[in-house]
């Protein structure tokens, strides 16, 4: 936590009230989906530990900044379920807003905001291009941007960095963290698995499945795609390019074929090589938790006039005791071994800040 001992109180009291709240919900009388009455209730049976990593991007999101709480403006990018929301709303925060690519969850994190009076003060549905055209439209500069689990589903994530500058034209904090850490083996290895199982095999259809998923190994998709543009193409073409177009989106899949039926080669390339086996659902661009050279995108965000740095994360308390014992540990581990850290944590930060140029008169 930072020393700030002022905000770190007011996060840890709002999260405190929060899990009281959200402690007596009951997600089967309220509107929402199937879907997050599957992923918000896993959220809830952890509430603790949920709500301690939420407090932790929160309170660095909007520590010390000469900006009053009742004036700051906090975006919460990809919020899903919207717990970092309501959490920042429990805060008192000026300005919340919510924002997620699936109106699904963007309605059911409404829905959940009303039922225990976190409502945030708008919920904006699209990718970062809505988001800015919507700031604009409003003429709202953020002051913080942060979210969970989102950045290793965006598809460029190079052009998303390089518009953050978009959303404020003043000071804006950028707090990305993200439980795709390539650098723990443990975790590197579960989602090698989970890249392996979407890209080869089909799905069922289960309770709570996010209906924008397709059931498809991606995989068949791609294969299907690449059919449809030339269906004179050979099964050993197919298969060749099939594999070339791992990890794109139905556009670029489109480009990739159109060059190789015009010279027999392919040129565009994924971004973060080094892990091969990442892939993503070509519909949507969505990836299956990109594992990604996280000082690669340090770099990129500093290259778009940020100062930038990758934090390593800790883990929160659980119910039971000898895993919150074993966690305890863990974070000491974590906070005395400096980069190497990373190796432990269950999540990395991508850390920025963006200070616009003064000019003198």
């Amino acid at each position: 936590m930072p020393d700030d001992k002022s905000t770190v109180k007011i996060v840890n009291e709002a999260a405190n009230r929060l899990y009281h709240k959200l402690e007596g919900i009951d997600l089967e009388t309220l509107d929402v989906s199937d879907y997050n009455k599957r992923y918000f209730g896993l959220l809830l049976n952890n509430l603790k530990s949920n709500l301690q990593k939420y407090a932790y991007i929160l309170v660095w999101s909007i520590t010390k900044t000469d900006i009053p709480l009742n004036k700051f403006v906090f975006l919460d990018y990809g919020g899903g379920s919207g717990m970092l929301s309501l959490l920042a709303k429990e805060c008192n925060i000026g300005t919340v807003i919510y924002n997620d690519i699936y109106s699904v969850s963007a309605k059911d994190a409404e829905s959940i905001g009303k039922a225990i009076g976190n409502r945030a003060d708008h919920y904006v549905i699209g990718d970062i291009n809505e988001v800015i055209d919507f700031l604009k439209e409003k003429s709202i500069n953020c002051n913080a941007i942060a979210n969970y689990d989102v950045i290793e589903h965006i598809y460029d994530i190079e052009e998303f960095l390089g518009k953050m500058h978009l959303i404020s034209d003043s000071n804006l904090r950028v707090f990305f963290s993200s439980g795709a850490n390539p650098y723990n083996p443990v975790i590197k290895r579960k989602l090698v698995k989970n890249h392996y199982k979407c890209e080869f095999f089909d799905r069922e259809h289960s309770f709570g499945r996010k209906e924008r998923d397709p059931l498809k190994s991606y995989s068949t998709i791609r294969k299907e795609m690449i059919k449809s543009l030339n269906p004179d193409l050979s099964d050993d073409d197919v298969a060749y390019l099939c594999t070339a177009t791992k990890g794109m989106i139905e556009y670029d899949i489109k480009k990739v074929v159109n060059e190789y039926l015009t010279s027999g080669t392919v040129t565009l390339k994924q971004k973060f090589p080094k892990y091969s086996t990442n892939t993503c659902d070509p519909y949507t661009g969505n990836w299956a938790e990109h594992l990604m050279d996280v000082y690669q995108l340090q770099n990129i965000l500093q290259s778009n006039n940020f100062q930038a740095d990758i934090w390593r994360g800790y883990y929160g308390d659980s119910n039971a005791l000898l895993k919150c014992l074993a966690a305890r540990s863990l974070n000491l581990l974590i906070k005395n071994t400096g980069r190497y850290g990373l190796a432990f944590s269950p999540f990395f930060t991508l850390y920025g800040n963006m200070t616009p140029p003064s000019y003198d008169s």
